[in-house]
């Protein structure tokens, strides 16, 4: 790279380090990646593996109409994610590496969201960090006509930024578990044995702390469903997340009313709802779709309780 060229990489270096404290500073990010790039539609986005949606994500380059129907309805159906999540953490791809073409042509998704948009079918991309189920990965797409000339420079474009994209979102995750349990502090709970189900104002899970996964993962009490939402095993709580989402839609709303899951017999819990949004400090996922921040989320607190003590009478005492 010449020292023009080199100045240009360290300015995106400045923004991917930005971007650990305030979310906003990504598309800043992404848009002097799209343009470094020779014009390369650009995403970093999060993926849930157990049930194949996405957690987030931000962009710069793409249609906003494209995007809106990725969240609605594609991105549950891209053949690129499944695929691409499993890669090797850290290694830039490009699209055929991930996905042989004919098979990518084959599907609906390639038909109706990737062919519309230029036949975007070049790119390339990689996986900053996985857990056992999810993944937050960095990728772009590359007009078909356009493949030969942008895909090779652009593959060495972002493998020479990831260390500094993974250092980002490390550290935007370790101040974002601060935030949240400085969130429980407020709210008279523990952290070490609450657990976080982070869900967007339709229900959806953008994020778990590990006493949430264990719950998930047991399924006695909540579950995670095909469509990524929060299921109570038990109707009323249920009814009762249902009714405090609705609540922190509302303006007027500021509290919530605790309830209570494990009438069953199982391990009885208290449950508390809180909106949270990103304004009060970095956030442990993704807070955008389609490039625009989400301004709020509602944070699902669950605190184990002793169960209530069944009352007995009491004979009187004589004498």
């Amino acid at each position: 790279m010449s020292a023009l060229e080199e100045d240009q990489f360290q300015r995106l270096v400045q923004l991917a380090g930005s971007a650990a404290l305030d979310q906003r500073k990504w598309r800043w990010f992404l848009e002097e990646l799209h343009r470094l790039s020779g014009g390369v539609r650009v995403q970093l986005f999060g993926h849930d593996s157990r049930v194949s949606t996405p957690l987030g994500v931000h962009e710069y380059g793409y249609d906003p109409d494209y995007f809106r129907s990725y969240e609605a309805y594609y991105g549950a159906m891209n053949p690129w994610a499944p695929v691409f999540a499993k890669a090797q953490v850290g290694k830039v791809l490009q699209s055929e590496t991930i996905l042989p073409l004919n098979r990518l042509e084959a599907t609906e998704f390639y038909n109706d969201w990737v062919r519309p948009q230029e036949d975007i079918v070049g790119g390339a991309g990689t996986v900053l960090e996985r857990t056992a189920d999810r993944a937050t990965m960095i990728g772009g797409n590359i007009a078909r006509r356009d493949r030969d000339r942008l895909e090779v420079p652009f593959a060495q474009l972002l493998q020479r930024i990831v260390p500094f994209l993974q250092q980002s979102v490390e550290v935007s995750r370790m101040l974002g578990g601060l935030t949240l349990d400085n969130r429980l502090l407020r709210e008279g709970m523990e952290p070490g044995i609450t657990a976080i189900f982070a869900l967007d104002l339709h229900g959806r899970v953008r994020f778990t702390n590990k006493q949430a996964d264990q719950m998930a993962g047991t399924g006695d009490l909540v579950r995670i469903d095909a469509t990524g939402q929060l299921r109570f095993t038990e109707a009323q709580p249920m009814v009762a997340l249902r009714r405090a989402l609705h609540d922190h839609i509302m303006p007027e709303a500021s509290i919530s009313l605790p309830f209570f899951t494990g009438a069953n017999g199982k391990r009885h819990y208290m449950c508390r709802t809180t909106a949270l949004s990103d304004r009060e400090g970095p956030l442990p996922w993704l807070s955008a779709f389609g490039g625009a921040s989400s301004s709020s989320f509602v944070l699902l607190l669950m605190c184990p309780v002793a169960p209530r003590a069944s009352l007995k009478s009491r004979q009187p005492t004589i004498g």
